[in-house]
């Protein structure tokens, strides 16, 4: 995902919470008035509990539950300056955490022909970026 479809995906968000709250003259957005954030939270819920059950019956660790998080992966030079002529590379994914977006970025790019490997490139930042930390998407 890049960034301007985070921001429209954001913005597109936004414009409906403010259509709700025009339509149900809220002053401030409640959720428990919202139906399709009701309706998300519902289908989060029941796939959590799913998980949970697999991870009983498979005997592996629970699941997270902060699941559909967007975190951005910045990656730098490993050694030298950066080149003026090859941007460092940004990566979009979802994971459950900072730490398996870090390792699905770096299994999916750091090989020899991949994105880091042969840029000569190493993970430097993992940030969240949607939904932002402390708020339910």
């Amino acid at each position: 995902m890049s960034e301007v479809y985070i921001a429209d995906l954001r913005r597109l968000q936004w414009e409906r919470i403010t259509g709700l709250m025009e339509k149900e003259r809220m002053a401030v957005y409640v959720p428990s008035r919202d139906s399709r954030a009701i309706r998300h939270e519902t289908q989060r819920l029941q796939r959590l509990m799913a998980d949970v059950a697999e991870a009983e019956r498979s005997g592996v660790a629970a699941p997270e539950i902060w699941r559909h998080c967007v975190y951005r992966i910045d990656a730098g030079p490993t050694a030298g300056r950066p080149s003026p002529d090859m941007p460092a590379p940004v990566v979009h994914l979802m994971a459950a955490s900072s730490g398996e977006a870090a390792a699905r970025a770096w299994t999916v790019h750091g090989g020899d022909g991949g994105l880091y490997g042969r840029g000569g490139y190493r993970i430097t930042s993992v940030q969240q970026v949607l939904p932002e930390p402390g708020e339910v998407f």
